[in-house]
């Protein structure tokens, strides 16, 4: 038994969680099993404005709501790289995300590349993620998939 293996695999599981999670729409999962109480969102690479620190619950509902339009997505993440501090952690990893609604204006794929820095509270219910950070590296396709404007 090698306690910083095992925390090291629990925080990389998290991360992965949260991509199966939200793949699968188990918004209730992703409130409940990946995201801390309170989680600080940083988009401001990709999306401009600021960073926010919102409820877990309310960010999983975000996502429900934004993503609801699509027929799929596909978040791969690999390369995770762990950093642990006692109960804290900080993970980095490669991220590529694949988005499809069938009927979008412009085509039905938008894909992108980047990395997300997570920071993670281990509690009694294990690693949670309290804040992340997305940095956009490169995109690809038809980014109005998101905008839900059809044909």
């Amino acid at each position: 038994m090698n306690p910083e293996r095992d925390d090291r695999a629990a925080v990389q599981d998290t991360l992965v969680r949260m991509a199966w999670y939200v793949d699968r729409r188990n918004w209730k999962g992703l409130a409940d099993e990946v995201f801390a109480d309170m989680i600080r969102v940083d988009y401001t690479a990709m999306w401009d404005g600021e960073a926010e620190v919102l409820p877990g619950r309310e960010q999983a509902g975000r996502w429900e709501k934004e993503l609801a339009h699509l027929d799929a997505t596909q978040h791969v993440i690999t390369g995770v790289l762990v950093s642990l501090d006692g109960d804290a952690a900080t993970a980095t990893a490669n991220v590529q995300a694949h988005l499809v609604r069938r009927d979008a204006a412009g085509g039905p794929l938008w894909s992108n590349g980047g990395t997300y820095t997570t920071h993670l509270r281990r509690g009694d219910h294990g690693w949670r993620i309290t804040a992340l950070i997305v940095e956009p590296l490169w995109d690809s396709g038809n980014a109005g998939v998101l905008t839900g404007d059809a044909e």
